[in-house]
């Protein structure tokens, strides 16, 4: 798990013990060691929160890393979201609604109106009347557009 994921999980107060033990796994790919962070990589199932949130905040402090903003990870996990879309279209009605969550509590944009237009397609196709005969393909065709077509034009991380 990449530190920005891990932080907007943090900050959106979702983090569960494991994904601070995959944050682990990130570090250790990225070859990035300290005492504490080797003992978090050593914590096992059943893993107390406090105890792996205090073996975390002390890693940070001693591998000197710069806590990302709130915005920062936002803006990342936006981009995740795209991706996985793009990689794994089978998913993408669900993506599509976590980017839509993701738009109305973090974004204010004209060219991110869309994800509601989606989030309200999505809505419809699941549980409304469907009046418009939305199918299951059409559905995601439009979301895997929308996805290329922002991360392609990549204007929310600059």
């Amino acid at each position: 798990m990449e530190t920005k994921m891990l932080y907007y999980k943090i900050f959106e107060k979702k983090v569960e013990p494991v994904d601070y033990v995959n944050w682990v796994t990130q570090m250790s790919e990225n070859s990035d060691t300290s005492t504490s962070l080797n003992i978090l990589s050593s914590l096992s199932e059943t893993l107390n929160i406090f105890e792996v949130e205090d073996y975390f905040h002390r890693a940070v402090r001693e591998l000197s890393m710069e806590e990302p903003t709130q915005d920062e990870c936002s803006k990342y996990y936006f981009w995740y979201l795209l991706k996985q879309i793009i990689d794994n279209e089978s998913i993408a009605i669900n993506y599509a609604y976590e980017i839509y969550q993701v738009v109305r509590e973090e974004f204010v944009s004209e060219e991110l109106n869309v994800w509601y237009e989606i989030s309200e397609m999505i809505d419809d196709y699941r549980y409304g009347d469907n009046v418009e005969g939305i199918t299951r393909e059409s559905l995601i065709t439009t979301i895997v557009k929308e996805a290329e077509k922002q991360l392609n034009c990549n204007f929310l991380l600059n």
